[in-house]
């Protein structure tokens, strides 16, 4: 480390300490400064050696590991890819949560901070604290901003919450005449922030007219003006009897451009970036009886199943893998990245990087919010018009509440981190997310949504429930146009485009 700060110290570099372990990796760590010093850099940052070592060094690879290299002229290859890592919103690393009570506490708080901030922003909402309500004459329109701490159904049929900010609470009503009002009720959870717009009745009672979330603003989908293709897959479960490796092998060959038209080569052949979103191999000791439903028993070697299937990925394509709950990391989220004892093959490799769920990945100046989606379960468990079937609605409805933590205390465990990664801190472009074992896809304010669906066939515990999931589809978007391809392994390589008006501003089409 020290040789490594004397040399940049001598090219007038400032080092980051992240950037030293980095550098320390590096065989050329001298040239690699020297060509930064060249570039002008004056701060070297994780990103920025990241991008100089992916344009520098795509083509490079560790001698003993085997990987297959695409046999077509593909167009990825020849350009240098641009992402960052948003380590800013990755917990990897970064988890110091004793689990004590001022540590809920601390989260609770900073979760209300953020959303009502951005609830305040809002031009349609001009909100007082709970505790000034007693000042306010009654029959008063007033509105306030407050997180759910508890909700019922009256006796009248009315629904009711108690609703506290960091002073106060008070109780809040949406009267059974309502019929519109009622609906949009159903989808407020405890633990969620919303603006309140009502009449007051009492010192701490108000009759709601009006419910608002944090929500993104309104947008128009961004693209950018090459036509480079994302995809996005999830839910591998490698070691099930139920993986499909048929199909996944069927995949492979389409990613190396194996029997395809020219037409299909030209667009897989744009593919630069691949978000593989969490479930990777099903694990053991998830759930009870699981054991006799597995062909490999063994979680290492369920990784190495994997690491085969990955590796023949071609290597110019960057790919993103986040875990999920089957996973060999903690439940609960925030999950951090899989550790590199489980997969130390494709640590090795360049194009490979691993985040934790939920993260963020910026690629080619678009913001991709990366997620499995666990939380989904429990907001659909508690909103009778969202399905599983249509994962999509579901995650358009945690944007619009700006939080992938919905509500506390539900299947879904939650880590209270010092730093709150579960709110939706920036407006993302796309958004990746799996668990649902069903392709889906929407855009809500410019905000497109993936669900990569699975290479898992539908399981007892899914025939019981009367799920039905799409296994071996394979999604892309041209962030040129943001429109979205399917490519299907079940339908002998069937495609079809989904035209993205279609689903533009929409509560989340179903394609």
């Amino acid at each position: 480390m020290e040789e490594i700060l004397k040399y940049a110290e001598q090219k007038n570099l400032i080092v980051s300490k992240e950037a030293i372990s980095l550098l320390q990796k590096q065989d050329n760590w001298a040239s690699i400064l020297d060509e930064l010093e060249k570039d002008g850099q004056l701060f070297v940052e994780p990103h920025i050696l990241e991008k100089k070592l992916t344009r520098t060094k795509m083509s490079q690879t560790k001698p003993s590991i085997e990987i297959r290299k695409s046999s077509f002229n593909a167009q990825a290859k020849d350009r240098a890819p641009e992402f960052r890592i948003m380590t800013e919103y990755d917990v990897t690393g970064q988890s110091h949560c004793e689990g004590k009570v001022d540590d809920f506490l601390r989260l609770f708080r900073s979760k209300f901070k953020l959303l009502s901030n951005m609830l305040k922003e809002r031009h349609n909402l001009s909100p007082t604290d709970i505790s000034s309500l007693k000042a306010i004459p009654k029959n008063e329109n007033v509105d306030i901003i407050g997180m759910v701490n508890k909700k019922w159904t009256t006796k009248n049929n009315h629904i009711a919450y108690e609703i506290e900010d960091l002073e106060a609470k008070c109780i809040v009503l949406i009267m059974e005449r309502d019929k519109e009002l009622m609906k949009k009720g159903e989808r407020v959870l405890e633990d969620n922030v919303v603006g309140i717009k009502g009449a007051k009745i009492g010192d701490d009672f108000i009759i709601i007219k009006e419910i608002y979330w944090p929500d993104l603003p309104i947008g128009s989908p961004r693209s950018i003006q090459d036509e480079v293709y994302s995809g996005g897959t999830s839910d591998f479960h490698i070691g099930s009897n139920t993986y499909l490796e048929k199909p996944v092998a069927k995949w492979l060959k389409f990613l190396n451009g194996e029997g395809l038209t020219e037409k299909q080569k030209d667009k897989v052949g744009k593919l630069q970036y691949l978000f593989v979103n969490g479930d990777n191999v099903s694990g053991v000791g998830v759930y009870p009886g699981q054991f006799d439903e597995l062909v490999i028993k063994d979680l290492y070697k369920q990784y190495e199943a994997f690491e085969d299937v990955m590796l023949q990925i071609p290597e110019y394509i960057q790919i993103f893998i986040c875990p999920g709950q089957h996973d060999a990391v903690r439940r609960a989220e925030p999950q951090p990245a899989i550790p590199k004892e489980f997969m130390p093959r494709l640590y090795a490799q360049r194009n490979f990087h691993f985040i934790s769920s939920p993260s963020w990945v910026e690629t080619e100046g678009l913001k991709n919010l990366i997620y499995h989606g666990a939380s989904i379960h429990d907001l659909i468990s508690n909103v009778s018009f969202l399905e599983m079937d249509k994962p999509h609605e579901g995650m358009i409805e945690l944007l619009k509440k700006r939080d992938l933590m919905p509500k506390y205390g539900g299947r879904n465990p939650y880590v209270p981190e010092s730093k709150d990664y579960m709110v939706i801190k920036e407006v993302p472009d796309l958004v990746w997310i799996g668990d649902m074992h069903h392709n889906g896809y929407g855009t809500y304010r410019g905000t497109t949504v993936i669900n990569g669906g699975t290479w898992e066939a539908q399981t007892d515990f899914q025939k019981k429930i009367g799920h039905h999931p799409t296994p071996g589809v394979f999604p892309m978007v041209n962030l040129k146009t943001r429109q979205i391809s399917e490519t299907y392994f079940m339908r002998n390589n069937l495609q079809r485009e989904i035209d993205a008006e279609k689903i533009n501003e929409t509560e989340g089409g179903k394609a």
